[in-house]
C-alpha cells in the first residue's frame, strides 16, 4: 500500500535549499574588505539564521526514510536506488568539480593514473568542491539505515523510542562539545584521514537524522507537538540570536585581520549552543512548512519547485555562485554589500533551479546522472 504524501517535505527541502544558497552568498561577499563591523554584524547574524540548512537537509532524510521503509526492507534495492540517486550524481559532479576547478586554476595535465587517484581522494572526501562534503556526511546513513532501524521502531512504545532520542541527543551533544574544544584528536599518522574530516563525519550529525527518524514514525503527533509549542520554540531562538549578535558584534569589533573569518566561527553548527539554536529552528520551520503547503498561492508553487529539484539544484550552485558573485563584484559594487547580497541569492538560486530542471528534461540518461531522477 503507497503510504500518503508528506505535504511539508518538499516545501521544508526548498527551504533547507534557499538557506543553503544564502550562507554560501554571505560567505563569498562578507569577505571583502573595508566592511564595518557593523555590517559584518549583521551579515553574520543573518548566517546564523540560515545555519539550519544541512541539519534539515539531514533531518528530512530521517523522516522520509523511517515514513516510507517501516516494513520489511530488502536492503539490496534499497541500496541500488540511492546509488543510482544519489551517490552517482555526486560522482558526477565531483568529476565536474575536478575539471572545472583545474581548468581555472590552470593546473597541468597529470598521468590517466594519478587522475583517477586525485579523483577518488576527493570522492571520499568530498573535497572537489566546498559543499560537496555534505555527500561524504549524508551517504553513511543510507548505509547504516538497518541499523538505525534497530534503534527505532513502531513496534516499541513511543516512551521507548523517545528515550533513544534522548539519549542519542546528549550523547551527540557530548561529542560535538568534545569536538568543539579540540578533543577529539589522534597523533598517529596513520589515523591521519579520519581526524582530518571530522566535519564531515556522520557521526556528529546523528542525532537530526535520528529526530527525523522520530518524526517520520509519529508525524501526526509531532505536527501537533509542533503546533503546540512554536510560542516557546521562538522565543528561544530570539534569546540564542540576541547571544550571537551579540557575541559577534563583539569579536567584530576586536578584530581586524578577517572578522568575518572569526565571528562566523560562533554559528559554526558542530557546537552544543548552535546545536540547541538549529533544533528551534527546525522546530519552527516545520511549522511554516506546514502554513505554506496548505496553500496555492505562487509562493507556495515556487518553494515546491525549488524542493523537488532541490538535490541537483544544490550539487550545481557552487558552480553557479562563481560565475554569479565575481559577476556582482565587479559590476554591482556600488549597490553595497547588503544589495549584493539579495542579487546574488536571487541569481544564484534562480539560476540553480533553471540549470536542474533544463538538466532533469534532457532526454538522454545525463540529466538523472547529474540532477538524479526527479
Amino acid at each position: 500500500m503507497r503510504k500518503a504524501k508528506l505535504e511539508e517535505i518538499e516545501i521544508l527541502r526548498g527551504l533547507a535549499f534557499l538557506a543553503v544558497v544564502l550562507q554560501h552568498v554571505i560567505a563569498g561577499l562578507f569577505y571583502q574588505p573595508g566592511l564595518s563591523p557593523g555590517v559584518l554584524t549583521v551579515g553574520t547574524t543573518a548566517l546564523g539564521l540560515s545555519r539550519y540548512a544541512v541539519p534539515m537537509f539531514v533531518f528530512i532524510t530521517g523522516v522520509v526514510l523511517f515514513y516510507n521503509y517501516d516494513g520489511e526492507l530488502k536492503f539490496g534495492a534499497f541500496l541500488r536506488k540511492r546509488f543510482q540517486q544519489v551517490v552517482v550524481p555526486y560522482l558526477a559532479w565531483t568529476l565536474f568539480y575536478y575539471v572545472w576547478v583545474g581548468f581555472l586554476s590552470g593546473v597541468s595535465a597529470k598521468s590517466t593514473w594519478l587522475q583517477l587517484y586525485d579523483i577518488l581522494e576527493l570522492s571520499l572526501t568530498g573535497k572537489a568542491s566546498y559543499h560537496l562534503w555534505f555527500m561524504v556526511m549524508i551517504i553513511p546513513f543510507y548505509l547504516l539505515y538497518p541499523l538505525f532501524r534497530l534503534l527505532l521502531s513502531r513496534q516499541r512504545s513511543w516512551q521507548v523510542n523517545l528515550a533513544v532520542a534522548g539519549a542519542i541527543l546528549m550523547i551527540n551533544l557530548l561529542l560535538v562539545y568534545a569536538l568543539s574544544q579540540g578533543k577529539i584528536y589522534s597523533d598517529n599518522p596513520n589515523l591521519g584521514f579520519i581526524f582530518q574530516y571530522l566535519d564531515r563525519n556522520f557521526v556528529f550529525w546523528i542525532f537530526y537524522f535520528m529526530l527525523g527518524g522520530l518524526v517520520g514514525i509519529y508525524y501526526e503527533q509531532w505536527k501537533t507537538f509542533v503546533r503546540k509549542t512554536w510560542l516557546i520554540s521562538a522565543s528561544l531562538l530570539v534569546l540564542c540570536m540576541v547571544r550571537i549578535y551579540f557575541k559577534v558584534a563583539e569579536i567584530n569589533e576586536g578584530v581586524t585581520d578577517n572578522p568575518y573569518l572569526f565571528s562566523s566561527n560562533v554559528t559554526a553548527p558542530l557546537n552544543p549552543f548552535m546545536m540547541a539554536t538549529i533544533i528551534f529552528q527546525i522546530l519552527l520551520i516545520f511549522l511554516l512548512a506546514e502554513k505554506i503547503a496548505a496553500s496555492s498561492g505562487r509562493g507556495a508553487k515556487m518553494l515546491r519547485t525549488f524542493g523537488k529539484y532541490s538535490f541537483g539544484a544544490y550539487l550545481a550552485h557552487a558552480f553557479v555562485l562563481n560565475v554569479v558573485s565575481n559577476s556582482v563584484i565587479a559590476y554591482l559594487g556600488v549597490l553595497g554589500v547588503y544589495a549584493q547580497t539579495l542579487v546574488s541569492f536571487i541569481l544564484c538560486a534562480v539560476l540553480s533551479l533553471g540549470l536542474c530542471v533544463g538538466l532533469s528534461r534532457m532526454k538522454t540518461s545525463v540529466g538523472e546522472t547529474l540532477v538524479g531522477r526527479v
